[in-house]
């Protein structure tokens, strides 16, 4: 009885996580005629998809070409398979997120947004507004003169400027309100903005900056008006001194004293925009850094904050150590976002903001980010293996095991037969470092009819 009930389950998540055969590596568009509502994308396969995506948007454009309109196709193909996007409002209609809606009433749409920067014409992530009057916020160098910002028309806003931070909040409130958007993304806060290397007048440091973060983070908060999800870029150091606990239900361990802790009731979640693997370096993140790293999405995952894990990887195997350390952090369908980064020779190492190239990954690693694990059962923790530690988290229909030490490698002994996204069915499993799995139990196999007793009918006669 309790294999069939397995087996139950097991046949109900598929049919829940697939419209179509996994092996199809596609997912199924919402009928035109009349949209589909559901709560999430295939609510039994856990991993949440979503991202920051700054070109290549239309169909048949070039995928490192500046922001265009979002096709139509590209509308029905969002609410199909991704659960949150922030994009330009210079990249859609103002129709576009309520249309997307209609589909997947749950999505979570944003606008991408700079924060340090402003252009005085047109531009993506552009909040808009400029007068001439504004150059008396923009930012000094350290011999009095305003910093050269690289892009024509624009100028780098001095962080701690009340004015500034006004004025981006208001313009941002406005252009969310006219595009039906539920808050913004804000990249370039000054901490993570490494494009000014000028020696600047009021901050030469990164305590400076730090303090000028802070006040900027301060004055933008819209008392809960809108979403506000800054560039996570720099959370991970420490704050300089004692930072206030967090609300109860929130703490982590390795976050107090950190960015992450002192921010964390000025904002409405994280851009983790080199979350455990950073797409512009080489390398994974070490053990410590793993754990800061999950420490924040599993926290944002519980309380329902937004949380893009922009990660990077080379090949499958650090796919699935992206996948399955992100499985350890999520809750409740919640929008902890997974964002695969490709990393391919010849390519740009940014090539996963293109929405084009989220298509084309979506559908080529479909095996992997439409596992039908089901939902979690426990929460992640450490067990022990062969040669070491791994942590571990329980799923309806599989199991997640991951290795975050930076050194030592061991093997997973299973018990019994298990299959990986890829279809190889194990009965061990060898983890080097920074390495994971992500194992299913085997799908039931139907039973074999019995022969035809002579003169007589089939088994399977009804």
């Amino acid at each position: 009885m309790a294999g069939t009930g397995i087996a139950t389950a097991l046949a109900l998540t598929l049919a829940a996580c697939a419209a179509v055969p996994p092996q199809a590596g596609t997912r199924a568009l919402p009928v035109a005629r009349m949209p589909t509502i559901s709560p999430r994308i295939r609510p039994l396969c856990p991993i949440r998809m979503g991202g920051v995506y700054v070109r290549g948007n239309a169909a048949g454009t070039n995928t490192h070409e500046g922001s265009l309109k979002i096709s139509t196709a590209n509308e029905e193909w969002i609410s199909a398979n991704l659960d949150l996007i922030a994009v330009a409002s210079s990249s859609i209609s103002v129709d576009s997120f309520a249309r997307i809606r209609k589909s997947q009433r749950l999505f979570t749409p944003l606008l991408f947004t700079y924060a340090s920067t402003l252009y005085e014409g047109e531009h993506n992530g552009n909040v808009g507004g400029w007068k001439p009057t504004m150059t008396s916020w923009t930012l000094l160098d350290a011999s009095g003169k305003e910093v050269v910002h690289p892009d024509s028309g624009a100028h780098w806003m001095d962080f701690a400027n009340h004015d500034w931070a006004e004025h981006w909040r208001n313009q941002a409130i406005g252009l969310m309100r006219a595009y039906n958007a539920d808050g913004v993304v804000a990249a370039e806060l000054p901490i993570g903005n490494s494009a000014i290397s000028a020696s600047l007048q009021k901050y030469p440091t990164m305590e400076t900056r730090i303090a000028a973060t802070t006040e900027w983070l301060r004055t933008v908060d819209a008392k809960h008006q809108f979403l506000f999800i800054p560039s996570a870029i720099g959370f991970d150091l420490g704050a300089g001194h004692t930072t206030l606990p967090t609300p109860p239900g929130t703490e982590e361990l390795e976050l107090p004293g950190r960015l992450w802790d002192e921010y964390f009731s000025l904002t409405d979640g994280a851009w983790a925009e080199g979350w455990l693997r950073p797409y512009w370096a080489d390398g994974d993140v070490s053990e410590e850094q793993w754990e800061i790293e999950v420490e924040a999405a599993d926290r944002a995952a519980r309380n329902d904050q937004v949380f893009i894990a922009t990660c990077g990887y080379k090949n499958d195997s650090e796919l699935e150590f992206a996948l399955a350390s992100y499985l350890l952090a999520i809750h409740h369908q919640g929008r902890l976002v997974f964002q695969p980064m490709p990393l391919v020779e010849g390519a740009p190492n940014d090539a996963g903001l293109s929405l084009d190239v989220a298509q084309r990954e979506i559908k080529a690693k479909a095996r992997f980010f439409d596992v039908p694990l089901g939902v979690a059962l426990q929460e992640r923790h450490t067990v022990p293996v062969t040669n070491g530690l791994v942590w571990r988290r329980s799923f309806a229909n599989g199991l997640v095991y991951v290795n975050s030490d930076d050194k030592r490698s061991v093997t997973v002994d299973l018990g019994g037969p298990m299959e990986r996204p890829t279809g190889e069915r194990v009965r061990s499993v060898a983890l080097p470092p920074h390495s994971g799995a992500i194992l299913v139990y085997p799908r039931a196999q139907p039973a074999k009819a019995d022969s035809p007793k002579p003169g007589g009918p089939s088994a399977t006669h009804r």
